[in-house]
C-alpha cells in the first residue's frame, strides 16, 4: 500500500505542471542523545544536556501549480551530538564532563504541503533522513582531552532515522521553521545504544 501512495505521488508530479525552486538552507542544532547503559551505576550517573551545532546544505522542493502537496530533498551538513556528566565517583575511568561532535552528510526526504495567501504561507512537511558520519570526536573537559571517533566499518558511520516540521513563508523566497529529528539506528558500536535527536530552527533562502 505505501508501494501504491508513492507511485501514486510520483505519476502526479510528473503528469502536472511544476513549481520547483533549489534553495540554500542554514540552520542551528540543538542535540543530544537518547541513551541507554547496561550499567546500572553508569547509567544513575551519567546526565546529558544540549549540543549546540550547526547545519547548513541545498534543499530542492518540487510540488504541482494546482496543489500545496509536493516533495522535498535535500542534502545538509549537520552536526549532532550531546554534551555530558557524571556525577559519581563509582562509575570505574568516569569521564567527568564534556561533549561529542559528529559531523554528519544528511540527506532528509519530506512529503510537504504549504497554503499561501497572498505573499505570506505555512507549510508542514514529515519524512525520512539518512546520514553518513564524516568525522566526530568526544571532548573530556575535566581531562582537556580530545579522542576522535574511530568506524570500522561503513555501517557504524550510518544513522537514519524520521523527522517533522513546520514554519512560515515569505514572498514565495524565505522561509523560517523548525524541525524535529529522531534517530532509530543506534550510533555506538559498543553494548550502550546511543540515538540522535535534534531540534533545529533553520533558514531557507529559494533562488
Amino acid at each position: 500500500m505505501k508501494r501504491k501512495n508513492f507511485l501514486m505521488l510520483m505519476a502526479l508530479l510528473c503528469s502536472t505542471g511544476l513549481f520547483a525552486q533549489l534553495g540554500i538552507k542554514a540552520g542551528l542544532n540543538m542535540a543530544n542523545e537518547i541513551r541507554s547503559f547496561n550499567r546500572s551505576d553508569v547509567a544513575t550517573s551519567f546526565q546529558s544536556s544540549n549540543l549546540t551545532g550547526y547545519q547548513i546544505g541545498l534543499v530542492y522542493q518540487a510540488m504541482p501549480k494546482k496543489t500545496g502537496m509536493g516533495v522535498e530533498i535535500g542534502a545538509l551538513l549537520s552536526q549532532k551530538g550531546s554534551s555530558f556528566h557524571f556525577d559519581s565517583i563509582n562509575v570505574d575511568n568516569v569521564l567527568r564532563n564534556g561533549y561529542k561532535e559528529i559531523n554528519y552528510l544528511e540527506v532528509p526526504l519530506n512529503i510537504r504541503y504549504h497554503i499561501i495567501v497572498g505573499l505570506v504561507g505555512v507549510y508542514g512537511f514529515g519524512g525520512v533522513y539518512g546520514a553518513c558520519a564524516l568525522s566526530g570526536s568526544t571532548v573530556t573537559e575535566s581531562t582537556s582531552t580530545t579522542e576522535k571517533e574511530a568506524y570500522k566499518t561503513f555501517a557504524d558511520r550510518v544513522d537514519y532515522g524520521y523527522n517533522f516540521g513546520a514554519g512560515v513563508e515569505l514572498f514565495r523566497k524565505i522561509q523560517l521553521g523548525g524541525t524535529w529529528s529522531n534517530g532509530i539506528k543506534s550510533t555506538s558500536n559498543d553494548d550502550s545504544s546511543f540515538k540522535n535527536k535534534v531540534f533545529t530552527m533553520n533558514l531557507v533562502y529559494m533562488f
